[in-house]
Protein backbone atom coordinates (compact mmCIF):
# COMPACT_ATOMS: atom_id res chain seq x y z
CA UNK A 1 0.00 0.00 0.00
CA UNK A 2 1.45 3.26 -0.93
CA UNK A 3 1.43 6.12 1.78
CA UNK A 4 -0.50 8.37 1.39
CA UNK A 5 -1.83 9.88 5.11
CA UNK A 6 -4.26 12.51 5.05
CA UNK A 7 -4.51 13.31 1.20
CA UNK A 8 -8.18 11.04 1.31
CA UNK A 9 -9.36 12.69 4.12
CA UNK A 10 -8.53 16.56 2.74
CA UNK A 11 -10.10 15.85 -0.73
CA UNK A 12 -13.13 14.05 1.76
CA UNK A 13 -14.02 17.01 4.06
CA UNK A 14 -12.71 20.52 2.18
CA UNK A 15 -16.41 20.54 0.87
CA UNK A 16 -17.55 20.07 4.71
CA UNK A 17 -15.70 23.17 5.72
CA UNK A 18 -16.36 25.14 2.62
CA UNK A 19 -20.52 24.40 3.48
CA UNK A 20 -19.71 25.61 7.36
CA UNK A 21 -18.17 28.60 5.84
CA UNK A 22 -21.00 29.33 3.43
CA UNK A 23 -23.26 28.42 6.78
CA UNK A 24 -21.41 31.68 8.46
CA UNK A 25 -21.82 34.17 5.80
CA UNK A 26 -24.57 36.83 6.15
CA UNK A 27 -27.61 35.42 3.82
CA UNK A 28 -27.48 38.83 2.00
CA UNK A 29 -23.95 38.65 0.48
CA UNK A 30 -24.85 36.30 -1.97
CA UNK A 31 -21.75 36.76 -4.56
CA UNK A 32 -19.35 35.92 -1.56
CA UNK A 33 -21.75 32.69 -0.59
CA UNK A 34 -21.55 32.09 -4.12
CA UNK A 35 -17.38 32.66 -4.57
CA UNK A 36 -16.69 30.67 -1.42
CA UNK A 37 -19.19 27.46 -2.44
CA UNK A 38 -16.98 27.79 -5.94
CA UNK A 39 -13.38 28.22 -4.97
CA UNK A 40 -14.46 25.42 -2.30
CA UNK A 41 -15.61 23.47 -4.97
CA UNK A 42 -12.17 23.45 -6.86
CA UNK A 43 -10.24 22.62 -4.31
CA UNK A 44 -11.19 18.91 -4.11
CA UNK A 45 -10.74 18.72 -7.98
CA UNK A 46 -7.06 19.90 -8.09
CA UNK A 47 -6.10 17.55 -4.95
CA UNK A 48 -7.96 14.23 -6.52
CA UNK A 49 -6.47 15.16 -9.81
CA UNK A 50 -3.08 15.29 -8.22
CA UNK A 51 -3.67 12.33 -6.33
CA UNK A 52 -4.52 10.16 -9.72
CA UNK A 53 -1.52 11.25 -11.26
CA UNK A 54 0.42 9.30 -8.56
CA UNK A 55 -2.20 6.01 -8.42
CA UNK A 56 -0.40 2.80 -9.52
CA UNK A 57 -3.01 1.29 -11.70
CA UNK A 58 -1.31 -1.68 -12.01
CA UNK A 59 -1.51 -2.43 -8.10
CA UNK A 60 -4.26 -4.20 -7.05
CA UNK A 61 -3.78 -3.07 -3.29
CA UNK A 62 -6.06 0.08 -1.91
CA UNK A 63 -3.69 2.79 -2.23
CA UNK A 64 -3.51 6.26 -0.24
CA UNK A 65 -4.86 4.14 2.88
CA UNK A 66 -5.76 5.80 6.01
CA UNK A 67 -7.02 3.34 8.88
CA UNK A 68 -7.64 3.95 12.55
CA UNK A 69 -10.13 2.23 14.61
CA UNK A 70 -12.95 5.47 15.77
CA UNK A 71 -15.23 3.69 17.69
CA UNK A 72 -13.11 0.63 19.45
CA UNK A 73 -16.48 -0.22 21.79
CA UNK A 74 -18.83 -0.63 18.49
CA UNK A 75 -15.48 -2.14 16.56
CA UNK A 76 -16.14 1.16 14.07
CA UNK A 77 -13.01 1.70 11.66
CA UNK A 78 -12.68 5.18 9.59
CA UNK A 79 -10.83 3.50 6.78
CA UNK A 80 -10.43 5.22 3.56
CA UNK A 81 -8.47 4.12 0.47
CA UNK A 82 -9.02 4.19 -3.33
CA UNK A 83 -8.12 2.24 -6.36
CA UNK A 84 -8.69 2.16 -10.43
CA UNK A 85 -12.39 2.06 -9.72
CA UNK A 86 -12.51 4.79 -7.17
CA UNK A 87 -10.41 6.99 -8.37
CA UNK A 88 -11.68 8.07 -11.47
CA UNK A 89 -15.36 8.57 -9.90
CA UNK A 90 -13.94 10.81 -7.31
CA UNK A 91 -12.13 12.46 -9.90
CA UNK A 92 -15.20 13.03 -11.85
CA UNK A 93 -17.04 14.25 -8.96
CA UNK A 94 -15.27 16.79 -7.88
CA UNK A 95 -14.96 18.18 -11.34
CA UNK A 96 -18.75 17.85 -11.83
CA UNK A 97 -19.50 19.63 -8.57
CA UNK A 98 -17.20 22.36 -9.19
CA UNK A 99 -19.16 22.79 -12.97
CA UNK A 100 -22.74 22.53 -11.25
CA UNK A 101 -21.59 25.02 -8.51
CA UNK A 102 -20.95 27.70 -11.67
CA UNK A 103 -23.62 26.22 -13.12
CA UNK A 104 -26.00 27.51 -10.49
CA UNK A 105 -24.99 31.17 -10.18
CA UNK A 106 -28.69 32.01 -11.03
CA UNK A 107 -30.06 30.33 -8.15
CA UNK A 108 -31.27 33.18 -6.42
CA UNK A 109 -33.96 31.97 -3.38
CA UNK A 110 -32.36 30.68 -0.06
CA UNK A 111 -28.33 30.72 -2.20
CA UNK A 112 -26.79 29.92 1.40
CA UNK A 113 -28.88 26.78 2.02
CA UNK A 114 -28.82 25.94 -1.44
CA UNK A 115 -24.80 25.89 -2.20
CA UNK A 116 -24.30 24.59 1.66
CA UNK A 117 -26.06 21.35 0.92
CA UNK A 118 -24.22 20.86 -2.47
CA UNK A 119 -20.55 21.01 -0.72
CA UNK A 120 -22.45 18.30 2.25
CA UNK A 121 -23.83 16.20 -0.64
CA UNK A 122 -19.91 16.40 -2.38
CA UNK A 123 -18.52 15.04 0.80
CA UNK A 124 -20.76 12.68 1.18
CA UNK A 125 -20.08 11.23 -2.08
CA UNK A 126 -16.16 11.35 -1.90
CA UNK A 127 -16.30 9.57 0.95
CA UNK A 128 -18.75 7.02 0.15
CA UNK A 129 -15.87 6.71 -3.27
CA UNK A 130 -13.11 5.84 -0.84
CA UNK A 131 -14.40 3.92 2.56
CA UNK A 132 -13.46 1.01 2.86
CA UNK A 133 -15.33 0.08 6.35
CA UNK A 134 -19.09 -0.74 5.08
CA UNK A 135 -20.70 0.98 8.02
CA UNK A 136 -18.49 3.95 7.34
CA UNK A 137 -19.58 3.71 3.80
CA UNK A 138 -23.15 3.66 4.79
CA UNK A 139 -22.76 6.71 6.56
CA UNK A 140 -21.79 8.79 3.94
CA UNK A 141 -24.11 7.23 1.45
CA UNK A 142 -26.87 8.66 4.09
CA UNK A 143 -25.63 11.82 4.13
CA UNK A 144 -25.85 12.11 0.09
CA UNK A 145 -30.10 10.97 0.56
CA UNK A 146 -30.40 13.89 3.30
CA UNK A 147 -28.73 16.77 1.51
CA UNK A 148 -30.47 15.19 -1.77
CA UNK A 149 -33.52 14.88 -0.28
CA UNK A 150 -33.37 18.69 0.93
CA UNK A 151 -32.20 20.18 -2.60
CA UNK A 152 -34.69 18.26 -4.48
CA UNK A 153 -37.83 19.47 -1.84
CA UNK A 154 -36.56 23.01 -0.98
CA UNK A 155 -36.14 24.26 -4.19
CA UNK A 156 -38.21 22.26 -6.62
CA UNK A 157 -41.67 24.24 -5.75
CA UNK A 158 -44.99 21.81 -5.39
CA UNK A 159 -43.41 19.08 -7.36
CA UNK A 160 -39.99 18.94 -6.06
CA UNK A 161 -41.90 18.10 -2.89
CA UNK A 162 -43.51 15.57 -4.09
CA UNK A 163 -40.24 14.27 -5.95
CA UNK A 164 -38.97 15.20 -2.62
CA UNK A 165 -41.04 12.72 -0.91
CA UNK A 166 -41.04 10.15 -3.14
CA UNK A 167 -37.29 9.79 -3.09
CA UNK A 168 -37.45 9.97 0.61
CA UNK A 169 -39.30 6.69 1.22
CA UNK A 170 -37.62 5.13 -1.51
CA UNK A 171 -34.14 5.83 -0.86
CA UNK A 172 -34.68 5.36 2.93
CA UNK A 173 -36.44 2.17 2.61
CA UNK A 174 -33.18 0.68 -0.17
CA UNK A 175 -30.53 1.84 2.92
CA UNK A 176 -32.42 0.74 5.39
CA UNK A 177 -32.79 -2.74 3.97
CA UNK A 178 -29.04 -2.13 2.29
CA UNK A 179 -27.61 -1.41 6.07
CA UNK A 180 -29.28 -4.94 7.21
CA UNK A 181 -27.29 -6.69 4.57
CA UNK A 182 -24.51 -4.42 5.05
CA UNK A 183 -24.75 -5.88 9.29
CA UNK A 184 -25.49 -9.66 8.18
CA UNK A 185 -22.17 -9.20 6.38
CA UNK A 186 -20.17 -7.32 9.43
CA UNK A 187 -21.90 -9.91 11.67
CA UNK A 188 -20.89 -12.90 9.71
CA UNK A 189 -17.33 -12.15 8.95
CA UNK A 190 -14.80 -13.15 10.82
CA UNK A 191 -11.10 -11.20 11.57
CA UNK A 192 -8.42 -13.05 11.25
CA UNK A 193 -6.79 -11.54 14.02
CA UNK A 194 -9.11 -10.92 16.82
CA UNK A 195 -12.02 -13.18 15.57
CA UNK A 196 -14.19 -11.05 16.37
CA UNK A 197 -16.80 -9.40 13.41
CA UNK A 198 -16.16 -6.31 10.99
CA UNK A 199 -16.46 -4.42 8.82
CA UNK A 200 -13.71 -3.65 6.51
CA UNK A 201 -14.03 -4.20 3.33
CA UNK A 202 -11.03 -5.98 2.45
CA UNK A 203 -11.59 -8.50 4.77
CA UNK A 204 -14.85 -8.83 3.45
CA UNK A 205 -13.46 -9.31 -0.09
CA UNK A 206 -11.73 -12.59 1.37
CA UNK A 207 -14.28 -15.70 1.25
CA UNK A 208 -12.09 -17.37 3.56
CA UNK A 209 -13.36 -14.77 6.32
CA UNK A 210 -16.93 -15.43 5.84
CA UNK A 211 -19.20 -18.27 8.42
CA UNK A 212 -21.02 -20.86 7.62
CA UNK A 213 -24.06 -19.13 7.85
CA UNK A 214 -23.11 -16.42 5.59
CA UNK A 215 -21.90 -19.32 3.16
CA UNK A 216 -25.34 -20.59 2.99
CA UNK A 217 -26.32 -19.64 -0.83
CA UNK A 218 -29.76 -18.32 0.01
CA UNK A 219 -28.55 -16.27 2.58
CA UNK A 220 -25.99 -14.72 0.15
CA UNK A 221 -29.00 -14.26 -2.65
CA UNK A 222 -31.07 -12.44 -0.31
CA UNK A 223 -28.05 -10.25 1.10
CA UNK A 224 -27.53 -9.51 -2.74
CA UNK A 225 -30.93 -8.23 -3.59
CA UNK A 226 -30.53 -6.24 -0.43
CA UNK A 227 -27.57 -4.58 -1.81
CA UNK A 228 -29.41 -4.05 -5.08
CA UNK A 229 -32.18 -2.36 -3.78
CA UNK A 230 -30.63 0.06 -2.05
CA UNK A 231 -28.28 0.79 -4.89
CA UNK A 232 -31.29 0.68 -7.52
CA UNK A 233 -33.19 3.87 -6.16
CA UNK A 234 -29.99 5.79 -6.77
CA UNK A 235 -29.42 4.02 -10.06
CA UNK A 236 -32.04 4.18 -10.85
CA UNK A 237 -33.90 0.98 -11.76
CA UNK A 238 -37.16 0.65 -13.30
CA UNK A 239 -39.28 1.19 -11.64
CA UNK A 240 -37.75 3.32 -8.51
CA UNK A 241 -37.12 5.59 -11.06
CA UNK A 242 -40.38 7.25 -10.26
CA UNK A 243 -38.92 10.31 -8.86
CA UNK A 244 -37.13 11.57 -11.45
CA UNK A 245 -39.15 13.06 -13.65
CA UNK A 246 -40.87 15.68 -11.47
CA UNK A 247 -37.59 16.78 -9.62
CA UNK A 248 -36.27 17.56 -13.38
CA UNK A 249 -39.21 19.91 -14.13
CA UNK A 250 -39.10 21.83 -11.40
CA UNK A 251 -35.37 21.66 -9.53
CA UNK A 252 -32.68 24.38 -10.52
CA UNK A 253 -30.79 22.62 -13.20
CA UNK A 254 -27.72 21.85 -10.70
CA UNK A 255 -29.55 19.40 -8.62
CA UNK A 256 -30.48 17.09 -11.97
CA UNK A 257 -27.01 17.56 -13.11
CA UNK A 258 -25.55 16.77 -9.73
CA UNK A 259 -28.48 13.65 -9.29
CA UNK A 260 -27.37 12.58 -13.24
CA UNK A 261 -24.07 12.88 -13.62
CA UNK A 262 -22.57 11.64 -9.97
CA UNK A 263 -25.26 10.56 -7.95
CA UNK A 264 -26.35 7.70 -9.91
CA UNK A 265 -22.64 6.58 -10.20
CA UNK A 266 -22.91 5.97 -6.65
CA UNK A 267 -25.52 3.02 -6.77
CA UNK A 268 -23.16 1.09 -9.53
CA UNK A 269 -20.22 1.92 -7.44
CA UNK A 270 -22.34 0.02 -4.66
CA UNK A 271 -22.61 -2.64 -6.87
CA UNK A 272 -18.90 -3.07 -8.11
CA UNK A 273 -17.43 -2.44 -4.89
CA UNK A 274 -19.70 -4.56 -2.16
CA UNK A 275 -22.27 -6.68 -3.95
CA UNK A 276 -20.12 -8.16 -7.16
CA UNK A 277 -16.74 -8.85 -5.42
CA UNK A 278 -18.32 -10.01 -1.70
CA UNK A 279 -20.99 -11.99 -2.95
CA UNK A 280 -20.01 -13.30 -6.50
CA UNK A 281 -22.61 -16.39 -6.87
CA UNK A 282 -25.13 -14.47 -5.38
CA UNK A 283 -24.48 -11.66 -8.70
CA UNK A 284 -24.43 -14.86 -11.30
CA UNK A 285 -27.82 -15.88 -9.58
CA UNK A 286 -28.94 -12.57 -10.61
CA UNK A 287 -27.61 -12.18 -13.70
CA UNK A 288 -30.57 -13.00 -15.76
CA UNK A 289 -32.90 -10.74 -13.86
CA UNK A 290 -30.71 -7.59 -13.68
CA UNK A 291 -30.14 -7.74 -17.17
CA UNK A 292 -33.81 -7.77 -17.87
CA UNK A 293 -33.85 -5.10 -16.04
CA UNK A 294 -31.07 -3.38 -18.08
CA UNK A 295 -32.45 -4.11 -21.24
CA UNK A 296 -35.74 -2.72 -19.94
CA UNK A 297 -34.44 0.82 -19.02
CA UNK A 298 -32.32 1.16 -22.09
CA UNK A 299 -35.97 0.79 -23.95
CA UNK A 300 -38.02 2.38 -21.98
CA UNK A 301 -36.01 5.65 -21.27
CA UNK A 302 -35.57 6.36 -25.03
CA UNK A 303 -39.10 5.89 -25.18
CA UNK A 304 -39.71 7.95 -22.48
CA UNK A 305 -37.61 11.05 -23.84
CA UNK A 306 -39.29 10.30 -27.54
CA UNK A 307 -42.58 11.44 -25.88
CA UNK A 308 -41.95 14.37 -23.94
CA UNK A 309 -41.79 17.98 -24.57
CA UNK A 310 -39.46 19.65 -21.58
CA UNK A 311 -35.94 19.66 -22.52
CA UNK A 312 -34.68 18.81 -18.52
CA UNK A 313 -37.19 15.82 -18.60
CA UNK A 314 -36.15 14.43 -21.90
CA UNK A 315 -32.48 14.25 -20.58
CA UNK A 316 -33.73 12.57 -17.48
CA UNK A 317 -35.18 9.87 -19.47
CA UNK A 318 -32.97 10.10 -21.92
CA UNK A 319 -30.35 9.25 -18.88
CA UNK A 320 -32.26 5.99 -17.59
CA UNK A 321 -31.89 4.57 -20.80
CA UNK A 322 -27.79 4.93 -20.80
CA UNK A 323 -27.86 3.99 -17.04
CA UNK A 324 -29.96 0.57 -18.42
CA UNK A 325 -26.73 -0.30 -20.98
CA UNK A 326 -24.57 0.36 -18.09
CA UNK A 327 -26.34 -2.42 -16.12
CA UNK A 328 -26.00 -4.24 -18.94
CA UNK A 329 -22.55 -3.90 -19.18
CA UNK A 330 -21.88 -4.66 -15.49
CA UNK A 331 -24.06 -8.07 -15.40
CA UNK A 332 -22.16 -9.40 -18.25
CA UNK A 333 -19.29 -10.18 -15.76
CA UNK A 334 -17.29 -9.98 -18.69
CA UNK A 335 -13.85 -8.40 -18.57
CA UNK A 336 -15.06 -6.47 -21.61
CA UNK A 337 -18.81 -5.48 -20.54
CA UNK A 338 -17.31 -3.98 -17.00
CA UNK A 339 -14.82 -2.16 -18.76
CA UNK A 340 -17.34 -0.89 -21.16
CA UNK A 341 -19.64 0.22 -17.70
CA UNK A 342 -16.65 1.87 -16.08
CA UNK A 343 -16.08 3.94 -18.95
CA UNK A 344 -19.49 4.68 -19.64
CA UNK A 345 -19.71 6.05 -15.84
CA UNK A 346 -17.28 8.20 -16.07
CA UNK A 347 -18.10 9.38 -19.43
CA UNK A 348 -21.73 9.77 -18.52
CA UNK A 349 -21.42 11.86 -15.84
CA UNK A 350 -19.01 14.44 -18.07
CA UNK A 351 -21.41 14.16 -20.85
CA UNK A 352 -25.14 14.80 -19.04
CA UNK A 353 -23.02 17.47 -17.19
CA UNK A 354 -22.63 19.64 -20.38
CA UNK A 355 -26.24 18.76 -21.10
CA UNK A 356 -27.79 19.63 -18.07
CA UNK A 357 -25.75 23.08 -17.86
CA UNK A 358 -26.31 23.72 -21.61
CA UNK A 359 -29.72 23.43 -20.50
CA UNK A 360 -29.27 25.48 -18.03
CA UNK A 361 -28.05 28.27 -19.96
CA UNK A 362 -30.96 27.96 -21.99
CA UNK A 363 -33.87 28.25 -18.99
CA UNK A 364 -32.02 31.41 -17.66
CA UNK A 365 -32.32 33.07 -20.84
CA UNK A 366 -35.93 32.33 -21.64
CA UNK A 367 -37.48 30.55 -18.35
CA UNK A 368 -38.60 27.37 -19.65
CA UNK A 369 -37.16 24.16 -21.94
CA UNK A 370 -40.29 23.84 -24.02
CA UNK A 371 -39.05 22.29 -27.23
CA UNK A 372 -42.53 23.62 -29.30
CA UNK A 373 -40.81 27.65 -28.05
CA UNK A 374 -37.75 27.03 -28.89
CA UNK A 375 -35.62 27.54 -32.58
CA UNK A 376 -33.07 29.07 -34.43
CA UNK A 377 -30.41 28.23 -31.84
CA UNK A 378 -27.63 28.48 -34.53
CA UNK A 379 -28.57 31.39 -36.03
CA UNK A 380 -28.99 33.38 -32.31
CA UNK A 381 -25.85 31.83 -30.35
CA UNK A 382 -24.00 30.03 -32.23
CA UNK A 383 -21.79 29.00 -29.73
CA UNK A 384 -24.31 27.60 -27.22
CA UNK A 385 -25.91 25.32 -29.78
CA UNK A 386 -22.82 24.10 -30.89
CA UNK A 387 -21.69 23.13 -27.52
CA UNK A 388 -25.10 21.82 -26.89
CA UNK A 389 -25.68 19.54 -30.32
CA UNK A 390 -21.92 18.46 -29.30
CA UNK A 391 -22.89 16.55 -25.78
CA UNK A 392 -26.16 15.47 -28.11
CA UNK A 393 -23.85 13.72 -30.30
CA UNK A 394 -22.31 12.01 -27.91
CA UNK A 395 -25.12 10.79 -26.22
CA UNK A 396 -25.99 8.53 -28.40
CA UNK A 397 -22.19 7.20 -28.96
CA UNK A 398 -20.76 9.48 -31.95
CA UNK A 399 -17.24 7.92 -32.37
CA UNK A 400 -14.67 10.09 -31.62
CA UNK A 401 -16.52 11.22 -28.40
CA UNK A 402 -16.26 10.19 -24.93
CA UNK A 403 -19.61 7.72 -24.93
CA UNK A 404 -18.45 5.55 -27.93
CA UNK A 405 -15.89 3.60 -26.58
CA UNK A 406 -17.90 2.37 -23.46
CA UNK A 407 -21.16 1.55 -25.34
CA UNK A 408 -18.84 -0.43 -27.90
CA UNK A 409 -17.22 -2.71 -25.33
CA UNK A 410 -21.05 -2.68 -23.48
CA UNK A 411 -22.96 -3.86 -26.21
CA UNK A 412 -19.58 -6.28 -27.24
CA UNK A 413 -19.91 -7.78 -23.61
CA UNK A 414 -23.43 -8.51 -23.99
CA UNK A 415 -23.32 -9.98 -27.99
CA UNK A 416 -21.49 -13.01 -26.89
CA UNK A 417 -23.73 -14.50 -24.25
CA UNK A 418 -26.69 -12.59 -24.38
CA UNK A 419 -28.18 -11.32 -27.61
CA UNK A 420 -31.54 -10.54 -27.00
CA UNK A 421 -30.33 -7.89 -24.48
CA UNK A 422 -27.34 -6.52 -26.90
CA UNK A 423 -30.45 -6.44 -28.90
CA UNK A 424 -32.18 -4.03 -26.68
CA UNK A 425 -29.42 -2.30 -26.10
CA UNK A 426 -29.11 -1.38 -29.21
CA UNK A 427 -32.51 -0.52 -29.89
CA UNK A 428 -32.22 2.30 -27.03
CA UNK A 429 -29.44 3.46 -28.33
CA UNK A 430 -31.51 3.89 -31.35
CA UNK A 431 -33.85 5.16 -29.50
CA UNK A 432 -31.64 7.78 -28.32
CA UNK A 433 -30.57 8.44 -31.28
CA UNK A 434 -33.78 9.73 -32.02
CA UNK A 435 -34.80 11.81 -29.20
CA UNK A 436 -31.45 13.68 -29.46
CA UNK A 437 -31.41 14.39 -33.30
CA UNK A 438 -35.07 15.55 -32.59
CA UNK A 439 -33.92 18.10 -30.26
CA UNK A 440 -30.93 19.28 -32.36
CA UNK A 441 -33.34 19.84 -35.35
CA UNK A 442 -36.05 21.79 -33.07
CA UNK A 443 -33.58 23.76 -31.01
CA UNK A 444 -30.25 24.51 -32.70
CA UNK A 445 -31.82 24.12 -36.65
CA UNK A 446 -35.54 24.33 -36.70
CA UNK A 447 -37.36 27.86 -37.37
CA UNK A 448 -37.61 30.35 -34.61
CA UNK A 449 -41.16 30.99 -32.60
CA UNK A 450 -42.59 33.92 -33.28
CA UNK A 451 -42.71 35.15 -29.54
CA UNK A 452 -38.75 33.91 -29.04
CA UNK A 453 -36.89 37.28 -29.49
CA UNK A 454 -33.12 37.61 -29.09
CA UNK A 455 -31.35 34.96 -27.21
CA UNK A 456 -28.08 36.45 -25.28
CA UNK A 457 -24.71 35.08 -26.10
CA UNK A 458 -23.28 32.75 -23.56
CA UNK A 459 -21.73 34.58 -20.68
CA UNK A 460 -17.92 33.81 -19.28
CA UNK A 461 -18.98 31.59 -16.41
CA UNK A 462 -21.36 29.27 -18.67
CA UNK A 463 -18.06 29.08 -21.55
CA UNK A 464 -15.72 27.92 -18.01
CA UNK A 465 -18.07 25.27 -17.94
CA UNK A 466 -19.37 24.30 -21.22
CA UNK A 467 -15.97 24.42 -23.10
CA UNK A 468 -13.62 22.29 -20.27
CA UNK A 469 -16.68 19.66 -20.60
CA UNK A 470 -16.51 19.72 -24.37
CA UNK A 471 -12.46 19.17 -24.17
CA UNK A 472 -13.28 15.95 -22.24
CA UNK A 473 -15.48 14.64 -24.02
CA UNK A 474 -13.18 14.93 -27.42
CA UNK A 475 -10.06 13.44 -25.46
CA UNK A 476 -11.78 10.61 -23.51
CA UNK A 477 -13.63 9.67 -26.84
CA UNK A 478 -10.14 10.35 -28.90
CA UNK A 479 -8.16 8.58 -26.09
CA UNK A 480 -10.01 5.82 -24.50
CA UNK A 481 -7.00 4.20 -23.02
CA UNK A 482 -6.67 6.68 -20.52
CA UNK A 483 -9.63 5.50 -18.39
CA UNK A 484 -8.76 1.53 -19.97
CA UNK A 485 -5.33 1.90 -18.19
CA UNK A 486 -6.46 3.28 -14.84
CA UNK A 487 -9.37 0.37 -14.71
CA UNK A 488 -8.43 -2.40 -16.23
CA UNK A 489 -6.50 -4.04 -13.49
CA UNK A 490 -9.27 -3.89 -10.85
CA UNK A 491 -12.03 -4.92 -13.69
CA UNK A 492 -10.09 -7.90 -14.51
CA UNK A 493 -9.63 -8.80 -10.90
CA UNK A 494 -13.32 -8.20 -10.53
CA UNK A 495 -14.29 -10.72 -13.54
CA UNK A 496 -11.84 -13.59 -12.03
CA UNK A 497 -13.59 -12.94 -8.85
CA UNK A 498 -16.92 -13.21 -10.27
CA UNK A 499 -16.07 -16.13 -12.66
CA UNK A 500 -17.40 -14.10 -15.81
Amino acid sequence: MIAGAGNLTWIVFLPLGGALAVAMLPSSRREAIKTVALCTAALPAVRALMLLLRLDPGDLSFQFVEHFTWAPALGFEYYLGVDGLSMPLMVMTTVVVFMAVLAAWSVDRAVKGFFALVLVLETGLLGAFCALDTTLLWLFWELVLVSLFFLVSLWGGQEGRRAGRQFLLLSQFGALVMLLALLALRQHTIHPLDGGPTASLPLQLNQVNHDVWLGAPGVRRWLFSGIVLGCGVLVPLVPLHVWQPRLHRSAPLAVPLLVTAVVSKLGFYGLLRIGLPVLPDAAAWARPTLLTLGAVASVYGGLGALGRRDLAVILGYGSLSLMGLVVIGVFTLTREGLMGAGQLLVAHGLVYAMLFAAAAGLRDRKGHLDLERWGGLFANTPVLATLLSLGLLAVWGMPGLALYPGVAMALSGAMAQHPLVAVAGALGLLLTAAWSSRVILGICLGEPSADLGEVPALRGRELGVLLPLAAMLLGLGMFPGLLVDIMSTVMTDLVRIVGG
